[in-house]
């Protein structure tokens, strides 16, 4: 049987069983007399990874995408995802389940058309403060209320998977740049800023980039479950698993105190004065029971988001160095693709060699996310997870999507390459190199400081624009220090007002997907920095991260101009100075092919 070491190919979910489940929660909603109820995909920290005990939705609907909601009404049940997710959902979920675009008013309306009039029940920790208080406000005085109320799917899952605890990880200063405590200062600098007394952070990433902690909570992500209260002094209070961090608290002793999760509410309700909390990720539940103790409520940013984001002279330094053996392992790879082309090799294949050179890095620590080896139609699912039921031979005619990362303890990369399995059709060379003019565009980017994903977005979707071409998810998201490979607040987006800062890593990654057909995407990591030129206004650039060959065999030359012919030597180029001494013979002699000049 095939293997790999940090990503399973078992299927997540059974659509099959679904419709039974649906009808166990439509007999709960019943018996506590709701007209529906909803089933997001977050847990209790409002982060986008979830452990296994807290993927609801996937199993009530089958959909085992990283974003998504369901509403359950008493006759019907819709599921509702972004662009990324739709062909997916549809292929992943069955009747009586309706998949729908996901936008503000898609769901309102059918609310309207599908939930009769009543109570929709939710689980007031799995929901933001602000999303509840948005349908609110959006159907007040229509007969249409929502209701905190029990968790109504894990009434009725019997077969839901324990709570993973892990051991803490102490994060060692010469990779972090900061000692715990001067993060702490910081912070509470920032709250007295803001004129709160303490400050309430739900988001693990967020408390382990505070503390120098990193656990293994969730897979491939190197975080703890926890909550935290920081005060405007940098006192805390941290609320875990306490039994499994003992011996990484060393050295936190003097302004931090350790408390299980089932102190956090208790915690909560001997909070006084000015609270600050970020109504875009705290759970309603907090928020009501500080209301209940007359706390005066200040709605701002969770104030670790930003300087986490900002990246430190040090974390840049190892994030460089992480990236260039990174770059190394992806030639290796890219290179024995290549040499298998006489022979018959498929996605889970390609996954577990990729993974295997990884693994000889011995910095190496987990995957950044599940694999993406997509050939075929299947590359025109963005997220396309490969399993026993859904993986392919890779044919020759067609494109290799391989979209991957790896946690090292210095670093997170993230890097997509489209690899042509033999001949490639003109459709496919120009949609590639549509996508190539796009992530050009971003790389070679000078911007005044203020400027935000949503004001640059569209440098990267020109060039598909104008044969009324796109694709349906952001050009690019920020990525953590070993830590989550989405990372916010800065993306490339059109919904992002986010400003850039120096210090930011983002993703570059343009897309095409033609259902059915093909997909293709580039990506490497880009960081915004302090322009090499200068000028009389205050200016930011972006310095690429990642350094490995572009599939030149996908390139159609007569696309290209002068400018981005130039750019792309130039950068195979640099793909060439700085690997051809790392690899081996084979894959020397392959990427000497592979970067000389167009």
């Amino acid at each position: 049987m095939k293997t790999a070491f940090f990503q399973s190919f078992e299927a997540l979910s059974d659509r099959e069983e679904t419709p039974f489940r649906l009808s166990m929660v439509q007999a709960e909603l019943k018996k506590n007399n709701l007209s529906g109820y909803l089933v997001p995909r977050s847990d209790v920290h409002q982060g986008e990874y979830v452990a296994a005990c807290d993927e609801r939705l996937s199993w009530l609907t089958g959909f085992t995408g990283s974003a998504g909601i369901c509403i359950v009404g008493n006759d019907r049940a819709g599921v509702f995802v972004d662009g990324r997710y739709s062909i997916q959902a549809k292929k992943q979920t069955k009747s009586p389940f309706e998949v729908t675009q996901w936008n503000k008013k898609n769901f309102l309306q059918w609310i309207e058309k599908n939930i009769v009039k009543g109570e929709i029940g939710f689980d007031p920790w799995l929901h933001s403060h602000k999303e509840i208080n948005e349908l609110s406000e959006a159907f007040a005085d229509t007969g249409i209320g929502f209701v905190p109320s029990d968790n109504l799917i894990d009434k009725v899952w019997l077969t839901r998977p324990h709570k993973v605890v892990s051991q803490a990880m102490s994060y060692p200063f010469k990779l972090a740049g900061l000692t715990a405590k001067d993060k702490c200062q910081q912070i509470a600098e920032i709250i007295k800023f803001k004129k709160a007394d303490t400050a309430v952070i739900t988001l693990p990433d967020s408390i382990a980039w505070l503390l120098n902690l990193r656990g293994k909570d969730v897979v491939h992500n190197p975080i703890l479950h926890a909550f935290l209260i920081i005060n405007g002094k940098g006192k805390i209070e941290l609320f875990c698993n306490s039994e499994n961090i003992s011996n990484s608290i060393t050295g936190l002793e003097s302004f931090v105190t350790v408390s299980t999760l089932e102190n956090f509410e208790t915690s909560l309700t001997k909070l006084n004065g000015s609270v600050l909390l970020d109504e875009t990720t705290v759970p309603f539940a907090t928020v009501k029971i500080l209301q209940s103790n007359d706390c005066k409520l200040i709605m701002g940013e969770d104030p670790i988001i930003l300087p986490k984001a900002c990246k430190n002279h040090v974390e840049l330094k190892h994030a460089r160095l992480c990236h260039k053996r990174d770059a190394v392992h992806m030639c290796e790879f890219l290179s024995w693709v290549d040499r298998q082309s006489e022979k018959e090799f498929d996605e889970i294949d390609a996954v577990i060699e990729l993974e295997n050179i990884r693994r000889k890095d011995e910095n190496l620590k987990e995957i950044s996310f599940d694999t993406i080896a997509a050939s075929g139609p299947n590359a025109a699912l963005p997220h396309y997870r490969v399993n026993y039921s859904s993986n392919r031979t890779i044919k020759r005619g067609e494109v290799l999507l391989v979209d991957s990362g790896g946690q090292y303890l210095d670093g997170t990369t993230d890097i997509t390459r489209t690899i042509a399995i033999g001949t490639q059709s003109k459709e496919v060379k120009d949609a590639f190199t549509r996508v190539l003019k796009g992530l050009i565009a971003i790389s070679e980017l000078k911007f005044p400081c203020g400027t935000s994903g949503r004001d640059i977005d569209a440098f990267a979707r020109a060039p598909l624009w104008q044969i009324g071409q796109d694709y349906a998810h952001g050009t690019g998201h920020g990525v953590g220090h070993y830590l989550s490979v989405h990372e916010g607040p800065q993306r490339i987006s059109k919904f992002s007002d986010i400003e850039f800062k120096e210090g930011m890593i983002v993703s570059n990654e343009p897309g095409f997907y033609k259902e059915g057909k093909f997909g293709i995407r580039i990506e490497n990591l880009i960081l915004v920095k302090d322009p090499e030129f200068k000028t009389d206004n205050s200016f930011l650039e972006f310095e690429t991260l990642t350094f490995v060959p572009i599939d030149r065999r996908l390139i159609s030359l007569s696309l290209l101009d002068s400018y981005e012919l130039e750019w792309i030597n130039n950068y195979h180029s640099q793909c060439w100075k700085r690997a051809k001494d790392l690899v081996t013979a084979a894959t020397k002699a392959w990427l000497k092919t592979m970067t000389r000049p167009l």
